[in-house]
């Protein structure tokens, strides 16, 4: 009798115990996402080199000097599409979205262009928040070469591929 009474208190100390770490352990946070280790689209050319240094010195310039930057390259359909368009007048975006069906969630909408604008990515750190954003500096430039900034765009790196906006490839 007296064994019984000592296995029960220890089995209930044991079985509480699994509860409790089973229970933390869905509490414990998965790492967030993480920018690649590699540039997924490194500077080709000293011109591809001064958009890329022009992009990172406005993020700096409107976020200070204190956020990290990673990867930092140019978008390649972007500014395909930017050469494409140059020298043509401008004409208005149009949107390229595709109707949502009222019981999905919508996708996460990527900026409209301007056919003469182009977008700069990179990954980027604020000091005062853990997570990484996605960032584009929307850029323009004349035939004579001088850059512009036209605005940014940004958002937390999602935990999923399949939630970036439709085209996005990092």
């Amino acid at each position: 009798m007296k064994k019984s009474l000592f296995i029960i208190p220890l089995l209930f100390l044991f079985a509480s115990s699994a509860w409790a770490g089973g229970r933390m352990s869905h509490q414990l946070k998965v790492a967030p996402p993480r920018p690649p280790e590699v540039n997924p689209h490194p500077p080709q050319s000293a011109e591809d080199q001064r958009r890329v240094d022009f992009a990172v010195a406005e993020i700096k310039a409107q976020y200070g000097p204190d956020v990290e930057i990673r990867h930092p390259h140019i978008i390649p359909w972007s500014y395909e599409k930017f050469l494409k368009n140059r020298g043509q007048p401008a004409s208005p975006a149009k949107s390229q979205g595709k109707p949502i069906k009222a019981d999905m969630d919508p996708p996460m909408q990527g900026p409209v262009l301007k056919p003469d604008e182009y977008m700069v990515h990179a990954y980027v750190n604020f000091p005062n928040d853990p997570r990484w954003h996605h960032m584009d500096v929307i850029m323009s430039e004349d035939s004579s070469g001088k850059l512009t900034r036209r605005g940014f765009y940004s958002f937390p790196m999602p935990s999923s591929p399949a939630r970036l906006p439709p085209g996005a490839v990092c």
